[in-house]
C-alpha cells in the first residue's frame, strides 16, 4: 500500500507543479510555486509513514520530468537554485511532518541522520553544478564525496560509449599517477562488474569478494572495504560511469546509506552529462571527427603489411602521430622460456622511433613497462633522463588471448593525455594489436607451410623410388623371360608404374609440389615408353605441344597413366605390322575445363567403337579413369589421317603447398 500512496500522491504533486505554473505565467526560475507544491508533498508523505529516501527520490524523479518538459533543464543558476529549494522544501516538511505528538521516532531514521544526509546531498549537489567543465568538477565532487560519507578515498569511472571502457578521471586517497590511465573493460573487477549489472556492489571485505581485480599502480591495496555505485541516468538507464567509496577499515553500509549513495549516483549522473553537453562545441565536435579520420588511416596503415618488422613500424610511426608525441617504443618479452631463468625477463625494445634520450634509471623504466604486461593496464609515470624528466605513457598492445607488448609514449614537455586522446589511443592500440597478431600468425603459418612442403616432397621422392624398385624388379624379371605368354602383360605393367613414378618424380620438385603443365607428364611419359614399350623395330615419333595447362597432384597422377595406356594401345594395336608411327598430344582449357587429345596415324578404330565396351584391358582403364576419377568424359574415334582419343574433365582447384591457408 506505501508504493500505491507513495503513487498516487507523487502524481499529485506533478498536477499542482503543472496547475501552478500554467495560471501563473511564472518562468522555471520562479521558485515560489515549486516550493509550495514539494512543501506539501513532504508533508503528505511523512503523514502516510514514506521515508525520507523514497520521498525525495519520488520528489526528484517528478522534478525531473517536469523541468524536461518546459525545457528549464541545464546549467541555468535560476533553474538551478529553484530546483534545490524545492527538494529542500520537500525534505524539511517530511522532517517536521515526523515529529509524532506522543514523542515516538519515526519508522525509518532520526531526524539528524535525515537532516546530516540533506545537508550532505546539498554540498553534492552545489559541488557538482558550481563548474561545468568536466574535470574541475569531477575532482571537486571526489572531494566532497569522501568528506561527506566519511571514506578514505573516492574515485569517479567514467564510460566511454566509443571504446566501452571504463577510465579513471577523478580519485582522492588514490595513485595521482593512475587518474587519466587506468581503464578498465566491463565486468573486470568490482567496478566494471558493477557497470556491466547496472547495481550496487558493496564488499566489506573487498579483497575477498569473487569479482575483487588487482590494480598494480592505482594505490588501492590498502583498502579493506569498497562500494561500487553504478551513475545512471534515471528513465533511461544509461550508463554514465561508476562511483567508489573505499575505506581502510572494515566497513558495512546498511541499507539506507547504500541508498542515499544511490541518489547521489544518479545526481552526478545528471551532473556529469549537463557537464559533457557542455563541452560538446561544435569544434570539439570536429576534432572528434578529425581524430577518427586520423584512426581510421592509421589503423589502415597499420593493417596494410604482414612482415612483423614494417608492423612494429608502423605502429610506432603512428602512434607518435596520433598523440603529437616526442617518441614511441614497442617493448616486449624476451621468448626465453621463464622456466629458464631464476627472474622474470625483462621487457627489451622491439622497434622505437624518435630522439633517443638516455634514462637515469633503466630498472625503474623496465619494471613500470613489466607492470603493464603483467597486469594488462596502463601506466603513466615521470621518468629521469639524463637531459630533464619526462612522463612516459605505457599502454598493453592485448588481444582476446594474450598481452602482446607495451606501448611507451613519450610526452612533449607540458601535454597531458584528455578523455578523448584516452579513448583515441586505446582504440589505435586494439588495432595494433590485432595487426601484430596477424603478422604473427602469418609468420607461423609460413613456418608451418615450408614444413608442410618438405615432407610432401619428400614423401613424393620416397614413393618414387619405391616404384622405380619396383619397377626395376619386374624389368629384371622380363629380361629372363622375353618371349614368355606373359612378357606383354609385364611389360605393360612395368609401363603404368614407371608412369606413376615419373608423376611423383615431378612433384618431388619444390616448384612443381601444387601440380604440373600437362605436356610435361606427357613428355615424361613418351620417354619412359621408349625404354619399355616400344620394340626395336618400331621408330615412333612424338609431338607435343607445349602448355600452360596445369593439373593438381591428384589429378597429374590419373592422367599420367591415361596417356600411357593411350600411347600403349597406339603402340600395340595403332602400329601392329608398322616400322614407323606418329604420336601427336595437344592440350587446351575451356574456362575450368581441360580437353586433352592423343592423335596416332596408326590403323583406324572400327566406326562406332564404344571403349566402355572393349575387350582390351586399356580401353577399359582409360574409359575408368577418366570418368571415376577425373569425373570427365572419354571418346575415341577414326579421321582421314589415323584415330584421335580425346579426355575431356574438369580441373580442380587445389590448394598451393606454398601457399598459406
Amino acid at each position: 500500500m506505501a508504493g500505491t500512496t507513495l503513487q498516487a500522491l507523487a502524481e499529485a504533486l506533478r498536477d499542482d507543479i503543472e496547475a501552478a505554473y500554467a495560471s501563473s505565467g511564472a518562468g522555471i526560475a520562479g521558485g515560489q510555486p515549486l516550493r509550495s507544491a514539494f512543501a506539501t508533498f513532504g508533508r503528505a508523505a511523512a503523514a502516510d509513514d514514506i521515508s525520507l529516501e523514497d520521498t525525495m527520490s519520488a520528489s526528484i524523479d517528478t522534478l525531473q520530468a517536469f523541468l524536461e518538459r518546459h525545457g528549464g533543464y541545464g546549467s541555468d543558476p535560476g533553474t538551478v537554485m529553484a530546483a534545490g529549494i524545492a527538494l529542500a522544501a520537500a525534505a524539511s516538511e517530511h522532517a517536521a511532518g515526523e515529529h509524532r505528538p506522543d514523542g515516538s521516532e519515526p519508522k525509518e531514521l532520526r531526524l539528524p541522520s535525515q537532516i546530516a544526509r540533506l545537508t550532505a546531498l546539498h554540498r553534492i549537489n552545489r559541488a557538482a553544478t558550481a563548474n561545468l567543465q568536466l574535470s574541475e568538477m569531477l575532482h571537486t565532487v571526489v572531494d566532497t564525496v569522501a568528506e561527506t560519507t566519511a571514506s578514505d578515498a573516492c574515485a569517479v569511472f567514467l564510460y566511454d560509449d566509443a571504446t566501452h571502457l571504463l577510465a579513471l578521471r577523478a580519485a582522492v586517497g588514490l595513485s595521482p599517477s593512475a587518474v587519466g590511465a587506468i581503464t578498465l573493460r566491463l565486468g573486470t573487477g568490482i567496478t566494471g562488474r558493477a557497470a556491466e549489472a547496472g547495481t550496487i556492489i558493496a564488499a566489506p571485505d573487498s579483497q575477498l569478494h569473487e569479482d575483487f581485480h588487482a590494480h598494480p599502480g592505482i594505490g588501492d591495496e590498502i583498502y579493506a572495504s569498497q562500494v561500487s555505485v553504478p551513475m545512471l541516468v534515471q528513465g533511461q538507464d544509461r550508463l554514465v560511469g561508476v562511483l567508489n567509496i573505499l575505506s581502510i577499515a572494515r566497513r558495512e553500509f546498511d541499507l539506507d546509506e547504500l541508498e542515499f549513495l544511490r541518489t547521489v549516483a544518479g545526481e552526478l549522473a545528471i551532473s556529469i552529462e549537463n557537464a559533457r553537453r557542455y563541452s560538446s562545441t561544435d569544434e570539439r565536435l570536429r576534432r572528434k571527427l578529425d581524430e577518427l579520420a586520423t584512426l581510421q588511416r592509421v589503423s589502415r596503415t597499420v593493417a596494410s603489411t604482414l612482415n612483423l618488422a614494417e608492423v612494429l613500424r608502423l605502429i610506432t610511426e603512428q602512434a607518435v602521430e596520433l598523440v603529437q608525441a616526442e617518441a614511441a617504443a614497442i617493448f616486449r618479452r624476451t621468448h626465453t622460456p621463464s622456466a629458464q631463468l631464476e627472474e622474470p625477463p625483462h621487457p627489451i625494445i622491439e622497434h622505437r622511433v624518435g630522439q633517443v634520450r638516455e634514462v637515469v634509471d633503466p630498472v625503474r623504466r623496465d619494471r613500470v613497462v613489466s607492470d603493464v604486461l603483467r597486469t594488462g593496464t596502463a601506466r603513466s609515470e615521470e621518468l629521469a633522463y639524463l637531459d630533464g624528466s619526462c612522463v612516459v605513457f605505457c599502454l598493453p598492445l592485448r588481444s582476446a588471448r594474450e598481452t602482446l607488448g607495451a606501448l611507451c609514449l613519450r610526452l612533449r614537455a607540458g601535454t597531458q593525455i584528455s578523455e578523448d586522446t584516452l579513448a583515441l589511443i586505446q582504440a589505435f592500440s586494439d588495432s595494433a594489436a590485432i595487426a601484430i597478431e596477424n603478422a604473427e600468425l602469418y609468420e607461423d603459418a609460413m613456418q608451418s607451410v615450408e614444413v608442410q612442403s618438405a615432407l610432401v616432397q619428400e614423401m613424393h621422392h620416397r614413393v618414387r623410388n619405391n616404384l622405380q624398385t619396383v619397377a626395376a624388379l619386374l624389368s629384371l624379371q622380363l629380361r629372363s623371360a622375353e618371349d614368355a605368354p606373359w612378357a606383354t602383360e609385364l611389360r605393360e605393367a612395368i609401363s603404368r608404374i614407371q608412369a606413376i613414378a615419373t608423376v611423383h618424380d615431378l612433384l618431388s620438385d619444390e616448384e612443381r609440389l601444387g601440380g604440373t603443365t600437362v605436356d610435361i607428364i606427357a613428355r615424361h611419359v613418351a620417354e619412359d615408353a621408349h625404354s619399355t614399350l616400344i620394340p626395336p623395330h618400331l621408330t615412333v615419333e612424338f609431338e607435343i605441344e607445349p602448355t600452360e595447362l596445369t593439373v593438381p597432384s591428384k589429378q597429374a597422377t590419373i592422367l599420367s597413366l591415361a596417356i600411357n595406356e593411350l600411347i600403349s594401345n597406339a603402340i600395340s594395336h595403332g602400329f601392329r605390322d608398322r616400322t614407323r608411327g606418329a604420336i601427336r598430344f595437344r592440350a587446351s582449357r575451356n574456362r575450368s575445363v581441360a580437353s586433352i587429345e592423343v592423335f596416332n596415324d596408326g590403323h583406324r578404330v572400327p566406326d562406332g567403337f564404344v571403349p566402355a565396351q572393349s575387350t582390351g584391358l586399356g580401353m577399359r582403364i582409360v574409359q575408368r579413369l577418366v570418368t571415376s576419377d577425373l569425373r570427365g568424359d572419354f571418346s575415341i574415334r577414326s579421321t582421314n589421317e589415323g584415330t584421335v582419343a580425346r579426355i575431356s574433365f574438369p580441373l580442380v582447384n587445389e590448394p598451393s603447398a606454398t601457399t598459406p591457408i
